[in-house]
């Protein structure tokens, strides 16, 4: 027996400890709401997921019983013979275990390699029944629940974070403690963000630790360096050095914690633009929720249907969250909803999952509810759109009154001007007209880039 054996039985060990682990939850889960009689219940659905949490059991048994006969099978001396083939150190068993172990081989999916296992021979065949029983209702489970893996956005860990955990780590773990760092937990919540609290303090203190390097060799360069620069009030090729160390002493401190507030009130404004991209695409999902329920499907369906939809990108992010509760921590739907709602940067998802956890526990009706939420948001919707409207028509009216009357105006009086022998600061007319047109550009670049911001996504 090798290790990769003994590997190979403690893996299949672990998946099929997650499976029993989310397929049993999801069985809790409808016969609480069957218990409650909230929704109608798919009788074959909780039949499938009984036989399958019973199969997997028999399996998980199976393996545990040859975990103790593979370890026994492993040497830690390899035999050392003599000339005359005699074995003079080996620590190998007496004998075989009365269960002696075999092979078993099988495809549980078709993109995936084979899987190789060792268990006992006497429970080759109650291994190969329960298998052949449970693997068809086991890949069915996992589309269904869509339980492959957790449902993530996030990379490879970043090196940068980790290069600032191992210079700070400590700092940030007592300022973790102190309980000082609660609301900028919240926003990385809000704004989704792959690290942790304690992991973006070691950014931001490591960050300003090169800020404040770079700080110090800027202040170095000023202080020596004859540059030539000159400013309003001082010039630096003029100054003695005590004056120049005065005047720029402010960039050593100064940019390392400008640096800091920034990096700190970031995920506070990344969350709030979240939030307002969400809730443009909240009245369309709860109209797309309504009609869903409308079918009398379980809720927590509602919300896969909702996360297949790619056209709600930051939507989608919150109710992945909401499945991976369900899916992987073993919350009830209800109290995933309030969790969800609790970090959500969206001000009016808030109110609908709130209102969804109080309809569900109340027994409403979830399609009525749905529906009469879809109207309040469509009209807020509405409103939103003829501010957005109202917005460009004052916009539309400035842009005509600057960027276009103002300079033939202005063209106008520079011809006068050119002919009459007059100049405007000493400037040629042939001067003033490129410079006006130059202003024109740059206007029409912010007018653009302005409402290109303004304007809804959806």
């Amino acid at each position: 027996m090798t290790f990769d054996e003994l590997k190979q039985n403690i893996q299949r060990i672990k998946e099929i400890v997650r499976e029993m682990y989310i397929f049993t939850n999801q069985l809790e889960i409808i016969e609480k709401l069957e218990r409650n009689k909230t929704i109608l219940i798919n009788f074959q659905e909780k039949n499938l997921l009984s036989t399958t949490v019973v199969s997997l059991g028999v399996q998980l048994n199976i393996l545990n019983n040859s975990i103790p006969a593979l370890v026994e099978g492993i040497g830690f001396f390899q035999k050392l013979l003599t000339e005359n083939k005699e074995i003079i150190s080996a620590k190998i068993p007496a004998k075989l275990p009365e269960n002696n172990l075999v092979k078993v081989k099988y495809k549980a999916e078709e993109t995936k390699p084979p899987v190789s296992l060792t268990i006992g021979e006497k429970d080759r065949q109650l291994f190969l029944e329960n298998l052949s029983a449970s693997n068809l209702s086991i890949n069915q489970l996992k589309k269904k629940y869509g339980i492959e893996r957790p449902i993530s956005g996030f990379g490879k860990p970043s090196f940068y974070a980790t290069l600032s955990n191992s210079y700070f780590r400590k700092i940030s773990s007592r300022l973790l403690l102190s309980g000082r760092l609660e609301k900028l937990n919240a926003d990385l919540r809000k704004m989704n963000s792959p690290f942790v609290v304690g992991t973006y303090v070691s950014m931001i203190l490591f960050t300003m630790s090169i800020m404040a390097v770079l700080s110090f060799l800027l202040f170095i360069f000023l202080l020596f360096f004859n540059i030539g620069l000159t400013f309003p009030f001082f010039s630096i090729t003029e100054e003695s050095i005590l004056f120049r160390a005065l005047k720029f002493f402010w960039i050593i401190f100064a940019i390392p914690i400008f640096t800091g507030i920034l990096m700190y009130f970031y995920p506070q404004t990344e969350g709030k633009n979240i939030g307002a991209k969400i809730d443009q695409e909240l009245p369309f999902i709860a109209i797309h929720m309504s009609a869903i329920a409308s079918s009398g499907v379980e809720p927590v369906s509602i919300f896969r249907v909702i996360i297949k939809n790619e056209e709600y990108k930051y939507s989608r992010l919150e109710f992945r969250k909401l499945l991976n509760l369900i899916n992987f921590h073993g919350f009830d739907l209800v109290s995933a909803l309030k969790k969800v709602s609790n970090s959500s940067p969206s001000a009016k998802l808030r109110e609908l999952l709130d209102g969804l956890a109080t309809t569900i526990t109340s027994g409403g009706d979830l399609h009525e509810f749905l529906e009469k939420h879809a109207d309040t948001l469509l009209f807020d919707y509405r409103i939103e759109r003829e501010k957005y409207t109202k917005t460009a028509e004052t916009f539309m009216d400035i842009y005509i009154s600057i960027v276009i009357a103002a300079p033939m105006i202005l063209l106008m009086l520079f011809v006068i001007m050119g002919s009459t022998g007059m100049y405007f600061m000493g400037l040629t007319p042939s001067i003033m007209s490129i410079l006006i047109i130059l202003v024109i550009i740059v206007l029409n670049m912010g007018f653009l880039f302005f409402l290109r911001l303004k304007q809804p996504s959806f």
